[in-house]
């Protein structure tokens, strides 16, 4: 029997995939941070609220857009944490489509330039008109708008690594959590729900701290 080095392309892409999930969370929760204040919860406020301040629209846009495709790049990596069938259909059905859904949440930002535009230059009643048309599409619904499989992905993905000894089962109440905060606390303040998410992205640098680990002492072991 003879001892390996875990090939270069395995430890690389294992890193890749630690810093996507690390800087993904970090990146996100800057996002939420920096999102523009919203006076309520109607649709003429928050279009007001882009509108408002375009540079803070931007950068808040900017930091989800690639907080989202970065933790949902780095989500790929996390079936190879399974050693063995314990967990692993658990892992790779809910990173993948944790994958899916994250991607899609990424290209959604793209509404925000949108929004921030028609807010600056319509009447609040004609902007707010023209976003409900666009996001009715259902085409655009499918694709854009994945909702409640965000965290159902997530749960699955880290439900799998806890029954398979990867991670603890406090992830899953974590991410419940985090969630939560990130739909209840309420937007006038952003960097309440900001910190509501930091259970759920605790999960994931952690599983991102974890992939690195793996990275430096996972060998390939031969039978000669």
């Amino acid at each position: 029997m003879t001892v390996t080095e875990t090939p270069p392309a395995s430890r690389v892409f294992s890193y890749a995939a630690g810093i996507a999930l690390v800087v993904g969370a970090v990146s996100f929760f800057a996002g939420l941070a920096t999102s523009p204040p919203q006076a309520a919860d109607d649709k003429a406020a928050y279009l007001q609220s882009l509108a408002a301040d375009p540079f803070q629209t931007q950068l808040s846009a900017l930091l989800l857009h690639y907080g989202n495709l970065l933790m949902g790049a780095g989500l790929l990596a996390l079936p190879f944490l399974v050693r063995g069938r314990k967990g692993f259909a658990l892992t790779a059905v809910g990173a993948l489509l944790g994958a899916l859904t994250l991607l899609e949440m990424s290209g959604a930002l793209l509404s925000d330039w949108f929004h921030m535009e028609i807010g600056r230059n319509l009447p609040a009643d004609q902007a707010v008109a023209l976003s409900d048309k666009v996001l009715a599409h259902p085409a655009q619904q499918l694709a854009f708008s994945p909702g409640p499989l965000v965290s159902l992905a997530l749960l699955l993905t880290f439900a799998g690594l806890a029954r398979a000894g990867v991670l603890g089962w406090w992830t899953v109440p974590a991410i419940v959590a985090g969630y939560a905060g990130l739909l209840l606390l309420p937007y006038d303040t952003p960097i309440l729900p900001a910190v509501g998410t930091i259970p759920m992205l605790a999960v994931l640098v952690t599983a991102g701290l974890r992939t690195f680990a793996r990275a430096r002492l996972r060998p390939v072991v031969a039978i000669a």
